[in-house]
């Protein structure tokens, strides 16, 4: 909850972070494998980067959205709408990539890091919240 709290009261780092994230993912995106990646296996590394990098980039861009000010609605929806958003066209830019195809698990997979991402953040932004009443 201290990482919150002090991003929160730090906005600036959070964008920062968010704009770092969504650059790296473009990169990642852009590398050409020397084989084609069609047959790729889901699992494993993969599943674990997707989900992870998706997290953080919904994470800090709630953050970013948020601010210190409470949660309204539509934080989370322009969050959830965004960072998917961003998830779909990054698959589509995988499509101009040699040997890289766009992928569905790959977005099913996003979208599970970015929702997993904005529930928590949610109950620890209510829970803070809530403790900071007492």
């Amino acid at each position: 909850n201290l990482m919150i709290v002090f991003l929160e009261k730090h906005r600036i780092i959070a964008i920062v972070l968010t704009v770092l994230i969504a650059l790296e993912i473009f990169v990642f995106s852009s590398i050409i494998f020397s084989a084609p990646s069609g047959n790729r296996d889901i699992s494993g590394v993969s599943v674990i980067y997707h989900f992870s990098v998706f997290f953080l980039f919904a994470f800090f861009f709630f953050v970013s959205i948020k601010g210190g000010n409470e949660i309204k609605i539509h934080h989370l929806l322009i969050t959830l709408l965004i960072s998917i958003l961003y998830s779909v066209l990054d698959e589509f830019h995988q499509s101009f990539v040699p040997f890289r195809n766009p992928s569905i698990k790959d977005v099913i997979i996003n979208t599970a890091g970015i929702l997993s991402s904005t529930i928590l953040y949610f109950y620890a932004s209510k829970k803070n919240m809530s403790t900071n009443n007492l």
